[in-house]
């Protein structure tokens, strides 16, 4: 496996799907390491069951070197599954997406998993789906 990103950044949300109204996030982790850091940054935003809103954001930090072997298994799977782009259909079923930039994947274009704009996407295989689900126990542990 290849050495960890000297920068990038990784935003979970949870609850991507909408309707008429914009979805309602009950959850957005972003993970953010930057090159000249040896740290990844967490902030965590939570709704509460019932609550209108994100409660105000709280940060936290980790050390690259102690996640290493998780950080470099994350950024495999989300390197290895299709972009997902966000919209209106939610194509793993979870009703989460991962946002995963890194500055390899900002010269591509930005590589967004877990929801799709309009139909004609090719659905994820069973196979992809576990991988994404993979990726987000990873990211919900690297938070925790």
């Amino acid at each position: 496996m290849s050495s960890v990103a000297a920068s990038f950044t990784i935003t979970l949300q949870k609850g991507i799907t909408g309707g008429f109204a914009p979805p309602t996030p009950s959850a957005l982790y972003t993970l953010t390491r930057t090159p000249e850091n040896a740290t990844v940054t967490v902030v965590s935003q939570i709704r509460p069951p019932g609550t209108p809103s994100l409660q105000d954001p709280v940060t936290t930090t980790f050390l690259v070197e102690e996640n290493a072997t998780t950080l470099k298994a994350l950024h495999h799977i989300l390197s290895s599954i299709p972009p997902q782009y966000p919209g209106a259909q939610d194509l793993y079923g979870f009703d989460t997406s991962i946002v995963y930039r890194t500055g390899e994947a900002v010269a591509q274009g930005v590589h967004i998993y877990g929801s799709a704009a309009g139909y004609g996407v090719t659905p994820p295989t069973e196979k992809e789906k576990g991988e994404f689900q993979q990726a987000v126990d990873i990211i919900m542990g690297l938070v925790a």
